[in-house]
């Protein structure tokens, strides 16, 4: 999926000043005067502490809302932090795009203690909100502070983060020495690094009934000609009603997978020319083909007109009800879509399996390739407005431990797990059992413990599998083995190098080629009116304009940039693209 990128459309509209403001936590008397009001405050923490019931507040900014149990405060996991650092977090959601969230929080002022967001580097929208508070003044710098938390002091270790994503985003040249977000969902170790296990999967019946070994489709032309034979065979979905051939989850993502065998194993978007000199992938005949692939799909009744601009929850009952034959996005999201619907059980022949995978352009098997340390992350980080930073970190150092790290994910010990002889948790027989059935009323029930919610809005440097032998609770015994055996299909590579796109924002002039490059929806309002031009010449013509416009920007900019970035390509002798 393409990340949108957004400016900061808002900028000019915040005046509010970078001190103390309203919004965020309360306190309890008893706090020992740890209430932190600002950056010079912050400074003087020393590491966690045991506090006197304080009550603090997390923004999850991610589109869809967020799951929490009724009771936040006197749930039983949330009890048993509380005995432990005197420290309770609430968690909201939001049900909006991400980027606009970020700038109405800043244009009002009214902020949470902690807001959790997408932080995926260079020129991301929403990167770019969270770097322009942070240079206004409207962050906490916790540069002093996290080294102090020993579950948290090595969150910026190259290995669990890159170095590209330390020296450009994490350690922005614009923040001066100080350090403004705390990156999240990073690995611990290498077997701790979450393999998403994106590609095409189909309805199990499908192949069945057209006499096709899914796992024989390699190229994109050999799965075109599999969805033909189905879109001819006039399948139903489980309540009677006509197929839609091929579809996607929220505002398309990933429809970019049908179109897998047209991308090459690399870390960038740049490609490296036989002469030296590097250009843009969106510059070349490859991605013009890449997209007319797209075209043809959508203008030969193969892919879901609405999938562009539909939700997950629209895309959970097409996949959900079997109306879909195919879908593009990871796996498990196929998966859980077909569990909400009982689809999973009621039905079995219908699960989706994996097509493929398809291979990449040179006709080798795709993996899931990484940088050394992600390359962007989710990042939590601490407005001004910050009731308590120092009963922030001190809850994110906890829950980050071995122990409060079990805690959120499995409870407690006795009720609903035991240690196994490895001395690692397993969940209780009986809720293995009803997780293996599909039942996932067993989740709800255990986020109403306090059980899962936690952990995956906080965890940094993930250690689940290097502890206990399984990324999420459930999974050695419970897991879908249909979707780890795909995990092994397409692996996680680390692929050493340091990613050209990283040099970029040396070039003089970056700011420019990011707002007519880089950000906005420009490109996709581009490629999906050629997707639905009537023909393939006109979705040329379109596509063909697209690259005009890059290349005509602020008189031919991007050219300048393009040899600007192959001549920064010699200063590192382990650039790659």
């Amino acid at each position: 999926m393409k990340k949108q990128v957004l400016c900061f459309l808002l900028a000019a509209a915040l005046t509010v000043s970078a001190g103390c403001g309203t919004g965020g936590g309360s306190t309890e008397s008893g706090t020992a005067g740890k209430t932190t009001s600002g950056a010079s405050e912050a400074s003087s923490e020393s590491g966690p502490q045991k506090y006197n019931d304080v009550k603090l507040k997390m923004l999850v900014c991610w589109n869809g809302g967020y799951k929490t149990p009724k009771d936040q405060y006197n749930n039983e996991v949330a009890k048993k932090i509380r005995e432990k650092t005197g420290v309770t977090v609430t968690y909201e959601g939001i049900m909006m795009a991400e980027n606009e969230k970020l700038n109405l929080l800043f244009a009002s002022g009214d902020m949470p203690d902690m807001v959790n967001a997408p932080y995926w580097g260079g020129t991301d929208g929403c990167t770019q909100i969270i770097k322009k508070a942070a240079a206004q003044g409207r962050l906490l710098p916790i540069e002093k502070l996290a080294p102090q938390y020993p579950n948290l002091k090595n969150a910026y270790d190259v290995g669990i983060v890159s170095q590209s994503y330390l020296d450009n985003d994490l350690d922005d040249p614009n923040f001066k020495g100080h350090r403004y977000v705390l990156p999240q969902e990073t690995p611990g170790d290498e077997a701790d690094i979450t393999n998403w296990a994106y590609g095409v999967f189909v309805r199990g019946d499908v192949p069945k009934a057209l006499n096709v070994d899914p796992t024989s489709i390699k190229t994109s032309d050999q799965l075109y000609d599999f969805m033909v034979k189905a879109r001819d065979h006039k399948f139903k979905d489980v309540n009677g009603n006509d197929c839609i051939v091929a579809t996607t989850y929220h505002s398309g993502w990933d429809y970019g997978g049908y179109a897998q065998s047209f991308n090459a194993k690399q870390l960038t978007d740049y490609v490296k020319l036989p002469d030296g000199s590097y250009t843009y992938g969106v510059l070349t005949d490859n991605w013009i083909n890449k997209n007319l692939f797209i075209w043809k799909l959508v203008n030969n009744n193969i892919l879901d007109k609405e999938c562009f601009k539909q939700t997950d929850s629209q895309a959970d009952e097409k996949v959900g009800n079997g109306t879909a034959l195919f879908a593009s996005t990871q796996y498990g999201c196929v998966v859980n879509s077909t569990k909400l619907t009982g689809l999973y059980t009621s039905h079995p022949e219908m699960r989706y399996v994996p097509v493929g995978p398809l291979n990449y352009s040179d006709g080798s098997a795709a993996v899931q390739g990484e940088t050394y340390g992600r390359s962007g992350s989710p990042v939590i980080f601490f407005p001004t407005s910050c009731a308590n930073v120092g009963a922030a970190l001190t809850y994110l150092d906890y829950v980050n431990s071995e122990e409060g790290a079990r805690l959120v994910q499995y409870g407690i010990e006795g009720e609903t797990y035991t240690m196994n002889d490895k001395n690692q948790p397993r969940l209780n027989a009986d809720i293995l059992k009803r997780k293996k059935a599909g039942d996932t009323a067993v989740d709800n029930e255990l986020r109403e413990k306090g059980i899962g919610y936690i952990f995956g809005r906080t965890f940094q440097a993930n250690k689940s599998v290097t502890w206990w032998g399984e990324a999420n609770p459930g999974d050695a015994d419970a897991a879908v083995p249909d979707v780890e055996a795909y995990k092994k299909l397409k692996p996680v590579e680390r692929m050493k190098g340091y990613p050209l796109s990283a040099l970029a924002p040396t070039y003089k002039d970056y700011d420019a080629v990011t707002k007519f490059a880089f950000e906005g929806t420009k490109q996709d309002d581009y490629t999906q009116r050629a997707f639905f031009a009537k023909t393939e010449s006109e979705a040329k013509s379109i596509l063909k304009s697209y690259q005009d416009y890059l290349l005509t920007q602020q008189n031919g900019m991007f050219k300048d940039y393009l040899k600007y970035l192959t001549e920064q390509a010699k200063s590192r002798s382990d650039v790659v693209n």
